[in-house]
């Protein structure tokens, strides 16, 4: 009988981040990542109840509000891509991250001078997405290892494209 897949495994996951000014873009690849949260979106509220109506509110959905998630890493201040993740996070800067599915291989690359864009490998399933990031405080708990949990504040849909090439 043969044996059926059941899905994706998140070993083997990685996560990139675009960052810096326009004429000084970079991606970074992030060594070591432990966790990551994208959050769920949600439609706001617009309420359109009729001055008339007597019984129950109604509403109809309005502009998509995105999730908030967050990067866990047990923090090594000899990697400098923590560094880069600690620091961006103080200066509460907005970046583009990219999740590289473990469905397959291949790296996103910039195409700096020409248009800023990232292209990503059809070898692999992407989620990507833009964020805000947030300061946080180291986590020390007994007999373990020193994390950072960096908020984020997604400011756009997170966006799946599925691998279209083995």
């Amino acid at each position: 009988m043969a044996k059926v897949k059941k899905g994706v495994l998140t070993q083997g996951t990685q996560v990139w981040v675009k960052h810096g000014t326009t004429a000084a873009q970079v991606i970074t690849k992030m060594i070591c990542i432990t966790g990551i949260t994208l959050g769920d979106d949600s439609p706001t509220d617009i309420d359109n109840t009729c001055l008339g109506e007597m019984d129950s509110k109604t509403s109809m959905y309005g502009l998509n509000q995105p999730g908030e998630g967050s990067i866990t890493i047990n923090t090594d201040p000899e990697n400098l891509s923590h560094i880069t993740l600690l620091e961006l996070a103080a200066d509460l800067e907005g970046v583009e991250v990219y999740v590289g599915w473990s469905d397959g291989v291949g790296e996103p690359t910039l195409d700096v001078p020409l248009t800023g864009q990232v292209e990503l490998p059809t070898t692999r399933t992407w989620t990507s997405f833009t964020a805000l990031l947030k300061d946080s405080s180291p986590t020390f708990d007994a007999d373990s290892l020193v994390k950072h949990t960096i908020s984020m504040k997604r400011q756009s849909k997170a966006i799946t494209t599925y691998k279209t090439t083995p």
